[in-house]
């Protein structure tokens, strides 16, 4: 008798949890695996993050695919890096249809509202240029300061696209901004006694950090934003390096090793290399990231 009304009870309990309608995540399309992963800090367990670019992709040359205008087809919010880094999220969000993440609409976030624009052009540009941005430099993403504001504009949206959470949202933003905030106390730290030092990249993608953490950029590989490095351009790179006594150069993981290994090789000056994005070179979030970059340029400037 015992058995039978334990096994009513067990029914019972199985048919009353299957008639409470499962709670759907809110779905959220980012550009980049840094703008998913701090949409899953003020997210949690609310949300369902999926990034278009995957890491150690060049953001500036996309090739989205049909799933990807699926999935935003599908998407309650999107979140991208704005400036024309991502003008490629365009086409797909045309090809979506999806109103409710249209710009202007509730579920449209713009992480580049509200950061302090660097290299905005001035003055006619050309093809001579180069990859010029003609809102600013893109790269904001890699000072940590600014990924306070990046989540912030989440947070903001997040609150838009599904109110009855927003207790939820505010929390997680706290707490990850909390802990950005130590980290930035401690990345500041390690970097101080190299403050006014100057450094060689490939790509003008560290001009936030540089900034930030009070270093400065001596020159790139390439020749200009956008346009490969050159032999002449690498020879007149090295001399310059050896007259000022320059040895720091930092490149990005999703660039060629072969002039940085001429460099090393004139010069002596060991290049190290940092991951362009949220999951390369074994980074899982984007304090990861900072944490990876900021141990790389201490050993390029020691």
């Amino acid at each position: 008798m015992k058995i039978i009304i334990r096994t009513a009870l067990l029914l019972a309990l199985v048919l009353a949890t299957a008639a409470v309608p499962a709670i759907a995540a809110i779905d959220i399309v980012a550009s980049t695996p840094e703008l998913a992963d701090i949409a899953k800090q003020v997210g949690g367990n609310k949300v369902h993050v999926y990034s278009i670019a995957k890491p150690n992709q060049d953001y500036h040359m996309i090739e989205p695919r049909p799933s990807d205008v699926s999935k935003i087809s599908r998407a309650d919010m999107i979140v991208r890096i704005g400036l024309d880094l991502d003008m490629w999220f365009d086409a797909l969000s045309n090809a979506a249809s999806n109103s409710k993440v249209r710009r202007g609409a509730a579920g449209y976030v713009d992480a580049s509202e509200g950061i302090k624009k660097l290299e905005v052009p001035k003055g006619q540009i050309s093809g001579a240029s180069g990859d010029i941005h003609v809102y600013g430099n893109p790269h904001y993403f890699y000072d940590p300061e600014n990924a306070k504001i990046i989540a912030r504009n989440i947070l903001d949206g997040l609150k838009k696209v599904s109110p009855s959470n927003k207790a939820a949202f505010q929390d997680n933003y706290d707490d990850f901004t909390k802990k950005l905030d130590k980290k930035i106390g401690q990345w500041e730290k390690e970097l101080a006694p190299y403050k006014g030092e100057e450094v060689v990249t490939y790509h003008q993608s560290a001009i936030y950090f540089l900034r930030r953490f009070g270093l400065k950029s001596f020159g790139t590989l390439e020749v200009k934003p956008g346009i490969p490095p050159s032999a002449s351009h690498i020879s007149k790179l090295i001399k310059r390096m050896k007259d000022d006594k320059v040895s720091a150069v930092v490149i990005e993981s999703i660039y060629s090793k072969k002039f940085p290994d001429l460099i090393q090789r004139e010069t002596g000056a060991k290049y190290e290399v940092v991951p362009y994005s949220v999951g390369s070179l074994g980074t899982k979030s984007y304090i990861d990231l900072i944490d990876t970059w900021v141990d790389k340029y201490k050993q390029a400037l020691r």
